[in-house]
């Protein structure tokens, strides 16, 4: 699989960010209602821009984004991927984020099912954790659907209190 090539669900695409996405990105990023859960502050429209170009090119590198399109209107879902992948310990970390507006449409249980595989079978991964608020109940709730069970961190953390949920390779 090559990981700049896009994939498709039910009612979504997943492709690589672009230039053209900075206004969607930045919306994400920004938005009070969005960022309550994240683990960094709003996002400016020009760390927006490098978010982009971070995961431009995600082959051989320890992080992947990608974003996730409607595949009848092309609007803008939200973003997926893994970050923190540890070659040697065989564990990665992903994240995940809905634009408000498809938040409870079950779009995270559709697309969980494509970041879990590109973790398992193009990384090879072991261990897929995620780091959560501990006040995103809807967010919990998802991963466990997919076998994720609540842990010790995986990784060190600075940022405020997160839960651990990982899934082991069965």
């Amino acid at each position: 699989m090559n990981l700049s090539e896009a994939c498709t669900t039910n009612r979504m695409y997943f492709r690589l960010l672009k230039s053209e996405d900075t206004d969607v990105v930045y919306r994400q990023f920004s938005d009070p209602d969005m960022c309550r859960y994240f683990s960094e502050p709003p996002c400016s429209y020009e760390e927006a821009q490098d978010i982009i170009q971070h995961y431009s090119a995600p082959e051989g590198k320890g992080h992947h984004r990608y974003g996730m399109f409607d595949r009848e209107t092309d609007a803008f879902i939200g973003t997926c991927g893994y970050h923190y992948w540890d070659l040697e310990l065989k564990q990665v970390e992903i994240g995940y984020d809905i634009w408000k507006e498809y938040w409870r449409q079950g779009y995270m249980s559709e697309a969980l099912p494509v970041l879990i595989n590109i973790c398992l079978e193009h990384l090879g991964a072991d261990c897929i954790y995620i780091l959560t608020h501990p006040q995103n109940a809807a967010s919990m709730a998802s991963v466990r659907r997919f076998g994720f069970e609540e842990c010790e961190p995986c990784r060190n953390v600075d940022e405020q209190p997160q839960v651990c949920m990982k899934l082991i390779r069965s």
